[in-house]
């Protein structure tokens, strides 16, 4: 499965916001990164190579508890980045149950909306994170000047 040059670029995009999450992110940040490391090793440890006309069951298991996971996720926080996470991964469920409903889905259009469900996560993690992380450092200088009082 990391055999192209695209899916290695994206392996790397993929880890990199994960790492960045893990390290400057808060709680629901990090804990989210690390479901979504799991769910992609998880990915890459059952992934077969299938024509695109069939889909991947235990791949899609996979994406529907990550949904499941994201959408817990977003109730007990108050991290709207997550909402939009959800909602991106809702996309990659959908596309799945779609392709199982009715094979004939080209498989330009079952791609694409997998790359978009897919990178969209990322990208709502790495707002959530930098927000987080901006907003801890913005608070930073008022608790140092707080306790030089």
């Amino acid at each position: 499965m990391l055999d192209t040059l695209y899916s290695q670029i994206g392996a790397v995009l993929w880890l990199g916001v994960c790492a960045f999450a893990l390290m400057k992110g808060d709680e629901p940040e990090r804990i989210t990164a690390g479901a979504l490391v799991a769910a992609w090793l998880a990915t890459l440890a059952v992934h077969r190579e299938t024509a695109l006309s069939s889909v991947p069951m235990p791949v899609m298991v996979i994406d529907a508890l990550l949904l499941v996971f994201l959408v817990v996720m977003s109730w007990r926080t108050d991290r709207t980045w997550l909402i939009w996470a959800a909602a991106l991964q809702s996309i990659v469920v959908l596309v799945h149950i779609i392709t199982l409903m009715d094979l004939r889905i080209r498989a330009i259009a079952y791609l694409s909306a997998q790359a978009i469900g897919s990178y969209g996560l990322l990208v709502s993690l790495a707002i959530g994170t930098f927000w987080a992380w901006q907003i801890r450092e913005a608070i930073k200088p008022r608790e140092d000047e707080d306790a030089a009082l």
